[in-house]
This record gives structure tokens, sequence and C-alpha cells, in this order.
């Protein structure tokens, strides 16, 4: 009995002590299992990487036996600036390991959400306007034991926080299609990324312009005449803080001369008198947005001209020449005439000058005139689309024979219609 007592004794002596020893190599083990050991994935945003805000960890211990859950809370009211400096872009670009999955969400200064997406290598983010936003992601990293096998299942796994501020400040993009410019062109000013003022001003002698909503943005066409004088003329834009001014050089454009040996026809005073009270007012109205879009098309199906563009016409002994605003097309009494572009019909009635007259406006100042047509097949308020039939070519009005007298002009600046018809014109700057 004695010696059953005494084995027992040492069994539980033995026991204890080996409890002890694996108690105390677990703890240690427990206790040496740390998460700040493991490497967190970096993510960059634009090459900056975001801080490490808190992780949540679930470690094994043992191979496996036990697991250690550590965590460090989030720091949310040190949220650390993504910059010390104001981001000037309107977009951003994250990296993130393509090996983890990760969640990524970015939200405005309110805490809306303006972009949230879940295991991308990367994402570009375009911000809505200036301000203050707040960069989340998280990213779930498996650990796998030294004895694993490829394929075999992860042991522990953690995610890590990341969080950041980022105050976007990006000033407007101002753009010229051209500082350098012939008669007859046109120059489109564009106001590009976040307008602190929705409606930008323009300010210039060569003409009126018009800033319409665009892609991205707001632009205005000037309408550069065939008789502006050549030299540098300055345009103001104005939008919130951005106040620039910007030199631009019209350059000298050698036009046709044309002479005829008859006189020039009489003038009718009433007749012209009718005509500008009729069109001048049409000229300083320009509806802020553009119907038009892609290339403008020619109005009519012939392409031999009577009067090009810019034409110095002398009549007879006449030293004193007559401009040509527009083109005169030979067009056969009867043919079909079309708005080259998306328009409203703004004018349509007879005229003693130039006969049945239609103007069609496409936006921002830039209208289509028309004139000397047989007939008319459009009314005022009428929504016409590119090629649509406006009427047909003929002899009313105050000319000598058939034709198609077509102008274009911004405000009331006449610019060359082949500049449109090619795709060449400056005008395709606000597209």
């Amino acid at each position: 009995m004695r010696t059953v007592k005494k084995i027992l004794i040492w069994v539980l002596l033995v026991a204890v002590f080996t409890g002890v020893i694996v108690g105390g190599v677990v703890g240690y083990s427990y206790y040496k299992t740390d998460a700040d050991g493991f490497a967190a994935p970096v993510i960059t945003a634009d090459g900056l990487s975001l801080p490490l805000n808190g992780y949540d960890w679930n470690e094994p211990v043992m191979g496996g036996i036990l697991f250690k859950k550590s965590s460090e809370a989030p720091k949310a009211l040190l949220i650390e600036p993504l910059s010390q400096e104001d981001f000037a872009q309107t977009s951003i670009t994250f990296a993130m390991p393509d090996a983890f999955p990760v969640h990524l969400v970015v939200r405005d200064e309110v805490q809306n959400v303006i972009f949230d997406c879940n295991n991308k290598e990367t994402a570009a983010v375009d911000f809505p306007a200036n301000g203050l936003y707040t960069i989340e992601a998280d990213v779930t990293v498996p650990r796998h034991l030294p004895t694993d096998h490829p394929g075999a299942p992860a042991h522990g796994h953690g995610t890590f926080h990341y969080t950041a501020q980022l105050r976007v400040n990006a000033p407007p993009k101002l753009e010229f299609s051209s500082v350098k410019v012939l008669q007859g062109d046109v120059v489109t000013v564009r106001l590009s990324g976040f307008l602190e003022d929705p409606d930008p001003v323009i300010e210039t002698d060569l003409g009126l312009a018009q800033f319409c909503p665009v892609p991205g943005g707001k632009a205005a066409v000037i309408g550069i005449h065939y008789n502006r004088e050549p030299g540098v003329w300055p345009v103001r834009v104005k939008c919130g803080k951005l106040d620039v001014t910007q030199e631009i050089t019209v350059v000298h454009r050698d036009f046709p001369k044309q002479n005829v040996a008859a006189a020039a026809e009489p003038s009718d005073a009433k007749a012209e008198e009718e005509w500008r009270n009729a069109i001048y007012p049409l000229y300083g109205k320009a509806e802020p947005e553009f119907y038009w879009s892609g290339t403008f098309v020619r109005p009519c199906d012939s392409e031999a001209q009577l009067a090009a563009y810019g034409l110095f016409r002398y009549y007879g002994d006449s030293k004193r020449p007559v401009r040509s605003a527009g083109i005169d097309y030979a067009c056969a009494a009867g043919e079909e005439v079309r708005s080259p572009a998306h328009g409203t019909v703004v004018f349509a009635d007879f005229l003693q000058l130039t006969g049945n007259t239609v103007v069609v406006s496409h936006g921002g100042g830039l209208k289509s005139y028309f004139f000397y047509l047989d007939s008319i097949t459009c009314k005022r308020g009428d929504d016409v689309k590119a090629k649509q039939a406006i009427g047909t070519a003929g002899q009313s009005g105050l000319t000598s024979g058939p034709r198609l007298h077509y102008e274009a002009r911004i405000g009331n600046q006449s610019i060359d219609p082949e500049l449109l018809f090619n795709g060449h014109s400056g005008l395709y700057a606000a597209q």
C-alpha cells in the first residue's frame, strides 16, 4: 500500500512538473507571439504610403494548438495627413498588394462615400470637388507556418487598418486652343478641373464669348473676323481666385480679290434698315450651352463658289471693295439647303435685302446664316439636326442670280466656314 502511494505521488509530481514545463513553453510562446513582428503590406497613393492605423490579429501558438488574438485600436482621433501639402490634382491613383484581399474606401468631408472597391491592384479615384477627404483601407493577410506546404490551410490571419486624410486644392486649368491665330479662325478657351465659380467670366475686345459646359469643365469660343486688325489682343478670364489675362496675336491673312465690270447694285436704305433691325439683335445673343457636336458639314451639295470668305470684290472703277462675310455657293434654284450642325432656328422669315432668310443658333454665340433662299421649310423655335433640310436655294431678295449665301458668326464676328467644314478650326478644341 505504501509502495502504491509512493508511485502515485511520483506520478503526480511528474505530471505537475511536466505541466509546469509545458505551461511555461506555451506561455513563453504565447508571450513571444507578437503581431508587431509581422510586416504590414504597403499601400501607396500617387507614391505616398498610407499610414498604418491599427490591426487585428489571430496568431497561431505552438503550431496552431492555440491562437492568440491581439489588436491595436484605430487611432480615429489621430488620423494622419497623407501629405502636409495640399493635393493639387483632381484624381489620385492607389497601388495595392495584389496577393491579399484589400478593401478601399474614400469619403468626402461629410463622410459620403465617393469611392469603394475590393481586391484591386490599382484604383484611380476622381475627386468631385476641392475639400478634405478621408482614405480608409483594410488588408487581410494570412500567415502560414514554415512546415505548411503549398495549398495547405492558413494558420492565423489578421487585418491591417490604414487611414489618412488628404486636402484637395486643385486650381482650375486654363487652356487656349492657340495664342496665335489667323483672321477668320476661332480661339477656344477651356477651363477644366474644379471651378470655384460656376459662372466664369471672359472679357475681350475680340468679340462675344460665352462659357458653356463641356466634358471636364467649360469652354468659350471667340471668332476672329476677316478684318480684325492684326496685332496683340488681351483675353481676360476670371473664375474664383483665378484671374488670368492672355495675349492673343491675330495674324494677317491674304484673301482673294475679284474685279466685276458692272457697277454695284444701288443700295436700298429701307431694305437695309429692315435687315439690321431683324439680324443685329441676334448678334448679341449667346445661349449658355453648345448644341453642336462633331465636324460641321456643308449646307448644300454644290461646292462651286461664286464668292469665297473674305473676298475683296471691286465693282467697276470703284477703289473701295465689298467684302464677303461668308461663302456664295453656286446652287441651282430648288437645291436643298441643310443645317451644318445641330441647333435651334432663331429666325425664319422674308427680308427685302436677303430674301428668305434662316438663322440657326448652335449655342455659345455661334450661328449659321442662310440668305436668298427660294423656300423655307422650318420655323422659328424648331430644333434641327445636322444635315436636316431648312429650305431650298434660290434668288429671293436683292441678288443677281440663284445662289446660297452662307455665313458662320460668333456674335457679330464672321468666321471662315471652310475651316469648319474641313475640321481645322480652333472651334473644335471646345469638344
